[in-house]
């Protein structure tokens, strides 16, 4: 990741994420860029947090960065991470959260009572349901483990952030 061009998307693509918060977004994008141009001083410079997810072994470099998107994120609280047992009403909450901390004024409404405790994929589906009306999408991030990683991202921006991802050589779904 040396060129201008690349550092200007991944930079767009963090503001996604933190929006006009200036200083989570030059965080993101420096921690990002490290582990896009030398996955194994990013592995050095991050191993206790890495150790915090039992992550001892060197990664392949998809793997790392994957999992570097989603430390950078939850460490900004731009990200809810969650069981994937967890039902439907905790990743609406998780959510909720995230757009607090995006500072954004909308809320996704509760689940319908029967729909609250709907628990594995079909949960994402509930939040998106309620996350569409918002004009809002949720992402899930690539992690190779038995829990989600989610965020969201306005509606409008979906397509933007499918791009940039791909481009930047990360794995996430946008729902």
């Amino acid at each position: 990741m040396t060129n201008l061009k690349s550092l200007e998307n991944l930079s767009r693509f963090v503001q996604l994420f933190t929006l006009n918060n200036t200083e989570a977004t030059q965080r993101v994008t420096e921690r990002l860029a490290l582990v896009l141009h030398d996955p194994a001083a990013y592995q050095e410079q991050f191993a206790e947090e890495l150790e915090e997810r039992s992550v001892v072994a060197v990664l392949p470099a998809q793997e790392l960065r994957d999992l570097a998107l989603i430390d950078a994120l939850l460490a900004e609280e731009l990200l809810w991470e969650s069981d994937w047992k967890d039902p439907a009403a905790d990743l609406v909450y998780g959510i909720n959260e995230t757009l607090t901390q995006q500072k954004k004024s909308i809320r996704l409404h509760a689940p319908a009572s029967g729909r609250a405790t709907v628990a594995g994929p079909e949960a994402l589906d509930i939040v998106q349901d309620l996350a569409e009306p918002m004009g809002l999408a949720v992402v899930l991030f690539t992690l190779d483990s038995d829990s989600y990683a989610l965020s969201v991202v306005v509606d409008a921006q979906a397509e933007e952030a499918r791009q940039l991802a791909l481009e930047l050589g990360f794995g996430l779904t946008v729902y």
